[in-house]
């Protein structure tokens, strides 16, 4: 009885660590479907709305889903505050804070960052050309996650499936 019961238990959790890792690519295509929802609201905000900064990031932090949004809002506290000089050093020091709740690749974070570094130091209309480049870089991005998923997510499912089922033949 007692080896029936951890023979299940290793398969359960040999299943639950594949299903587990196979969401992490999951995660990552719905923070930057989320990144994507919140540079076009920003964009709105800005360019169409010419709505300063703080504000519309207090406005964007609302919209969206976490970590974004406790990502903005801790720029959004910064900017308000006086802690840093421009949106860029806010972001790099958020993002450096909350860095291990994201599931971002480095080439997600390099869109954000040159993002960043340009977000507030041009007009309107050089705001607006920043605005649409960043939204192709990470709908690029977003193109080639769902592609990652696809693959991805079935196969570290089958292989926790799997790697169980051997597990469990190997003690039997």
């Amino acid at each position: 009885m007692l080896k029936i019961i951890f023979i299940i238990s290793i398969f359960i959790i040999s299943t639950y660590i594949g299903f587990a890792y196979g969401e992490t690519f999951r995660r990552r295509q719905d923070e930057l479907k989320e990144i994507l929802k919140g540079l076009i609201i920003l964009e709105n905000e800005i360019v169409y709305g010419t709505t300063p900064l703080p504000e519309a990031f207090e406005k964007i932090s609302n919209k969206l889903c976490e970590p974004s949004s406790i990502f903005i809002k801790a720029i959004t506290n910064r900017l308000v505050k006086g802690d840093v000089e421009s949106v860029y050093e806010g972001a790099i020091e958020e993002f450096a804070l909350l860095e291990n709740k994201f599931y971002l690749y480095d080439e997600d974070k390099k869109v954000m960052v040159d993002f960043f570094k340009s977000l507030g130091e041009s007009g309107v209309y050089g705001q607006e050309k920043i605005f649409s480049l960043a939204i192709e870089g990470i709908k690029m991005n977003l193109r080639e996650a769902d592609e990652i998923a696809k693959k991805n997510i079935k196969l570290y499912r089958y292989l926790g499936i799997c790697l169980g089922a051997m597990i469990i033949i190997f003690i039997i």
